[in-house]
């Protein structure tokens, strides 16, 4: 029988371990290899419709922050796609702190604050939704 160095077999255990990962979610999936995070942060009825506000997660490293509104329930895939689509999306300047998300009722459209300074870790999975009181709203 033949010995292996411990290196050898490190290496041949990575590359199948990656192998298998990669033919898996191939297959399987048809994922990205970096799948979002989403999460149902906050739902409000307003008139005849409930709303849900959507924090979207997505990238590997370089995270981006997506802030996503829906005219309802939408329930998400393995690969984090929405069986509906948004009537709004927006990515969260990262490098401000959300202050509030107001929706416009008459014209059915989100607008983002911000004040300023560097964002806690978990700053937007708090965020609600406020009604629009400014004009226009």
């Amino acid at each position: 029988m033949k010995y292996y160095n411990r290196p050898t077999i490190v290496i041949l255990a990575l590359l199948l371990f990656l192998t298998a990962g990669l033919i898996s979610c191939s297959n399987d999936s048809h994922c990205q290899s970096a799948v979002d995070t989403v999460k149902i942060i906050d739902q409000k009825v307003i008139g005849n419709t409930e709303y849900y506000l959507v924090l979207r997660i997505a990238g590997w490293h370089d995270k981006t922050e997506i802030i996503e509104l829906y005219d309802a329930k939408p329930s998400f895939d393995k690969c984090a796609n929405s069986n509906i689509a948004p009537v709004y999306g927006d990515s969260l300047e990262m490098d401000k702190t959300v202050s509030h998300v107001f929706f416009g009722v008459k014209n059915n459209t989100l607008d983002i604050e911000y004040k300023d300074g560097e964002p806690g870790k978990a700053h937007s999975s708090g965020l609600r939704i406020e009604i629009q009181t400014k004009p226009g709203g």
